[in-house]
């Protein structure tokens, strides 16, 4: 055998036995922990008010009127007006956070399995109802507050692919699904007797569907540090609760 065919045939022995060693290096579970922003494409403030307008907050203190003045044991009738509110308020920018348990099969492919909350969602306003009772035409001004909330968390399931930088930097893609337990709350509150005038609930079980990339620096061997930008689709139910993506930048800590 030539010396160039021993040099081929070491090059070539050198590949194979290298491919597991390579693999190894990158073979393994990992855990981390993360968190960020939300940012949801909830309908404008505005729009909002027109779903929860005067005439809405005015349904729910006629029925309750109503109840009061058909019950044969009361006496006198009571009559309950809206007389105001302040500006609303709507933060649909929420606070996210996470965990996450991957294995990585090697270079190019892993999978994960974690955790999301993705905050909540919330618009309110306060305002002014007028109680009078007759006979006597008794009136009295007392304050309500009005409060929505939107909320999602559950367990996710995703495949990442990896594409290596150099020792040390990384970027990755993510796909997945999103088991969401997604919870609307809706309460007019009165602040005078601290009682509710409503109170309503709708809950909603979704699997959704996300997407993520990525960049990774690893500091050491065990310890590395990931960004990213998550964007989870039609979270919540449009016939139980609303429905909405919601987009996630996030830092995390993995440990290898």
């Amino acid at each position: 055998m030539t010396n160039k065919a021993r040099l081929l045939t070491g090059l070539a022995l050198g590949c194979v036995l290298s491919t597991p060693a390579l693999a190894e290096e990158y073979r393994g579970f990992y855990f981390g922990l993360w968190g960020g922003s939300g940012m949801t494409d909830m309908p404008s403030s505005a729009e909002i008010d027109d779903a929860f307008d005067t005439a809405w907050v005015q349904s729910i203190l006629d029925s309750i009127a109503n109840d009061y003045n058909s019950d044969p044991e009361t006496v006198g009738t009571l009559t309950l007006t809206d007389a105001g509110r302040s500006p609303s308020t709507l933060d649909d920018t929420t606070d996210v956070w996470g965990g996450t348990i991957g294995f990585r099969f090697n270079r190019w492919l892993g999978m994960e399995v974690g955790y999301v909350h993705l905050g909540e969602v919330k618009y309110d306003f306060n305002g002014v109802v007028n109680s009078t009772f007759d006979p006597g035409a008794i009136s009295e001004d007392f304050d309500y507050t009005m409060g929505y909330r939107f909320t999602s968390a559950g367990p996710t399931g995703a495949l990442v692919g990896f594409v290596p930088l150099g020792r040390r930097f990384e970027l990755s893609g993510k796909a997945g699904i999103f088991l969401a337990d997604t919870r609307e709350t809706i309460r007019l509150y009165d602040v005078e007797f601290a009682e509710n005038f409503a109170h309503g609930r709708s809950d909603a079980s979704q699997t959704e569907l996300f997407a993520g990339i990525g960049a990774t620096w690893s500091a050491t061997e065990r310890l590395a540090i990931r960004v990213e930008y998550q964007k989870f689709f039609d979270v919540g139910d449009d016939s139980k609760t609303y429905e909405q993506d919601i987009d996630v930048i996030n830092v995390g800590v993995l440990f290898k």
